[in-house]
């Protein structure tokens, strides 16, 4: 049985994220894309556009001296979402990130039109993010 498209589209997302690549992560996000990162933190907001969610990903990078990694465990998908479960790992000024989050996934017409991240210790990420 073939994987689900969104199930896919996701997989190449989390490649795209790890390599640094922009431009594949452009395919897959809508130009007005959505991010919601939720807490207390500097990264903590609504990130609307494509352009203000690569800047989330840049301040993610900066931040966290090039240490952030998220690495989806599992993806469960439809025709309209996918379920990501991350395990987000970093390190920043002697603080250590590990965590498992779930991210979902609006999907519309092959592009990622709505994220929203619901955090496995939302007190541990906002405490390291800020």
């Amino acid at each position: 049985m073939a994987e689900n498209a969104n199930a896919a589209l996701m997989r190449r997302g989390y490649d795209a994220f790890s390599s640094g690549d922009l431009g594949g992560l452009s395919e897959l996000f809508a130009e007005d894309a959505a991010w919601h990162e939720p807490g207390t933190s500097q990264i903590a907001g609504d990130y609307v556009g494509r352009d203000q969610v690569f800047e989330l990903f840049g301040k993610l990078v900066r931040l966290s001296a090039g240490t952030f990694k998220a690495d989806a465990t599992d993806i469960f998908a439809d025709d309209r979402r996918a379920v990501a479960i991350q395990h987000s790992t970093g390190t920043r000024d002697g603080k250590v990130l590990d965590t498992e989050d779930v991210l979902v996934f609006e999907i519309s017409n092959g592009k990622v039109v709505d994220v929203r991240l619901f955090p496995g210790d939302v007190d541990q990420e906002s405490t390291f993010w800020s």
